[in-house]
């Protein structure tokens, strides 16, 4: 029975560092700090396998594609691209792992219809081999066509449903739906599923069809009332979006470039005023120095004045007055002969001596004037030519404001546009989802009495239960006597279900439920997808050096077993997303992804540190 290979998961976007985790064929971990984006992981491969939406996180904005590679046993590749809101899936024949602009291979819608092929459930299970099987619906022989991801639930196992009471066969804790659920995993185990019967509906049901398909019939009418009759058909509209979008790619390419030259002008242009408010301040520092120079200079050319007045007036004084001496107050009978020339000749020599260091400091002061001088000259000409490369900045930023106007309009536009499409597409997958719907009631084949739904051979049942029993063995973990109850689907360990033990045995046991559910299906060649994708199997981990569960029937050992098992024994594929390191030999041997939080140690998460646009070629 052909089964899958998960090759990638990757998210791409323009100018965006990928983010991708390349798989195993045998096991990869992905363990680590929280809020990293691990089951981030998880949930992203479901949303590519059909899931409705993806609870995006805010390092996935500007990621516009999202791609899975999977690989078929014969070798053969596809590539699954879809984006993080849409509702179709493009498939492209090889293997793609970066942004894809090309025209894809094949166009299907992401939801499972059984009135149309072109979905990638039909699409799925045709490549399996698996087209038109049927499964129960009810009691009374009502079948319904297979989905993929009615397969997908029992190998692909949450954080929520690893520890929820309720059973790995089914979905909720009510009675709808359990007879499908089950009779999915008999197809499984079995690889037989439902046959075609000729069955209709009663009275009482055909009347209540009636109704709710009156009711479907006028939800639509109502939504086809909204549709623009102008727009074109669902295909017309994805090819506007593929467009729209491709557009929308080059236009941010292009903005991002303007603005980022938008964003140099205007920090030059800041850093020029900077240097001109630090040129006027020196300018006026040197203004302010040459002021209080110009004031000591005029200071000491009148010291060097009175100086020369005071030596000329000595000299005269000492030869035309007679009596008391002019300069030391001498009376005339203590002067001797030359009395008045000794006196004026000291007063000379003074004179002389002051002016001269007078005279010194002022040629100084001159010196150290003309070099302000020249300073202030070569200042106010480095001004000038800020102010001037101040100009060109400011027309340069003008000229870029008036080539970056119409970028924006056009991004705005773009992005009307797209909204406008998204909604009319959105109306049209409710109205194809009414549709679904519709078909699903008109193609019931309930009736009353009949035969029940078929039930799984006790020996099948019996080698499940010993499957899962090898498995626990394997992992170490201590209990006896598994047994599947297909009436109940409940698993009971011994006299207990599943339910009533604590949620770290309620963890191992679903995991155990589903890989030795693929070990099996692979090994009897029933149906089965080929991979368990199993998110937070080992919730009992604490920390080293601490028992890590008081549940005595859960030893410290069964972590190491249990990654060991799944990467010698496990026939499938085995995705394992954890909190808690793996063993050693298991980090050597399969494919770990440590994801840190911390951008200086391992890998920090699922998305690129900060998750920033890379520049465009024009800014390298």
């Amino acid at each position: 029975m052909p089964n899958l290979r998960l090759l990638h998961l990757t998210f791409a976007g323009a100018q965006r560092e990928t983010a991708q985790v390349t798989f195993d064929p045998r096991l990869t971990v992905i363990y680590g700090a929280s809020d990293t984006g691990k089951s981030f992981v998880s949930e992203a491969i479901d949303y590519m396998l059909g899931a409705r939406k993806l609870g995006l996180i805010p390092e996935a904005e500007g990621y516009s594609q999202i791609l899975l590679g999977i690989e078929f046993p014969d070798g053969s590749v596809i590539t699954l691209m879809r984006g993080p809101e849409s509702g179709r899936i493009s498939v492209f024949l090889d293997d793609v792992r970066d942004l894809v602009y090309r025209a894809a291979d094949l166009e299907l819608a992401a939801q499972h219809s059984a009135r149309s092929s072109k979905n990638l459930s039909r699409y799925l299970l045709e490549r399996m081999g698996l087209d038109g099987a049927l499964i129960s619906t009810n009691d009374t022989g009502g079948t319904k066509l297979l989905g993929f991801r009615d397969l997908l639930h029992s190998c692909m196992v949450s954080e929520t449903r690893m520890v929820s009471k309720v059973s790995p066969v089914l979905r909720t804790v009510g009675t709808s739906g359990q007879t499908a659920h089950k009779s999915v995993l008999k197809l499984l185990l079995t690889g037989e599923g439902e046959p075609v019967t000729d069955a209709r509906p009663n009275a009482a049901q055909r009347r209540v069809h009636k109704g709710k398909i009156s009711l479907l019939d006028e939800l639509v009418l109502n939504l086809q009332r909204q549709l623009n009759p102008n727009s074109g058909n669902e295909a017309d509209l994805a090819g506007q979006l593929r467009l729209i979008l491709t557009h929308q790619d080059r236009a941010a390419a292009t903005l991002q470039e303007v603005t980022t030259r938008h964003a140099e002008a205007v920090a030059r242009r800041a850093g020029l005023s900077v240097t001109v408010s630090q040129y006027d301040q020196r300018l006026a520092e040197v203004d302010d120095l040459l002021g209080r120079f110009g004031l000591l200079r005029s200071q000491y050319e009148s010291d060097l004045a009175r100086l020369a007045m005071v030596n000329e007036a000595g000299s005269l004084l000492g030869y035309f007055r007679t009596g008391a001496c002019v300069f030391c107050g001498a009376e005339p009978e203590h002067q001797s002969a030359d009395h008045d020339a000794q006196e004026t000749t000291s007063l000379h020599t003074a004179v002389h001596a002051e002016s001269a260091k007078t005279q010194q400091l002022l040629s100084d002061l001159h010196l150290t004037i003309d070099d302000l001088q020249t300073q202030r000259e070569d200042i106010a000409g480095q001004r000038a030519g800020s102010l001037t490369q101040a100009e060109e900045a400011d027309l340069k930023i003008a000229l870029i404001d008036q080539e970056m106007q119409p970028l924006q309009n056009e991004a705005a536009e773009l992005m009307s546009a797209r909204s406008i499409v998204e909604q009319e597409l959105g109306l049209h997958r409710r109205i194809q989802e009414l549709e679904d719907v519709k078909a699903g009631l008109v193609a019931d084949g309930a009736q009353p009495g009949g035969r029940p739904a078929g039930s799984i051979p006790a020996g099948t049942v019996a080698a499940f239960d010993r499957a899962i029993e090898r498995t626990l063995e394997a992992w170490q973990v201590r209990i006896h006597d598994v047994a599947y109850d297909q009436y109940t689907a409940e698993l009971f360990v011994g006299e207990r279900a599943r339910a009533g033990h604590g949620k770290g045995m309620r963890a191992v046991l679903h995991a155990a439920f589903a890989t030795s559910l693929a070990d099996y299906c692979l090994h009897q060649e029933t149906p089965h997808p080929g991979f368990v994708i199993l998110d937070s199997p080992l919730v009992t981990y604490r920390q080293p050096g601490v028992r890590h569960t008081d549940d005595a029937d859960l030893p410290d050992s069964v972590i190491d077993y249990f990654y060991r098992d799944l990467y010698e024994r496990f026939t499938g594929q085995a995705i394992v997303v954890e909190n808690s390191d793996p063993p050693t030999d298991i980090v050597q041997h399969a494919q770990v992804y440590m994801f840190s939080r911390d951008p200086h140690d391992h890998r920090f998460g699922f998305f690129p540190v900060g998750s920033e646009a890379l520049p465009s070629p024009s800014d390298e």
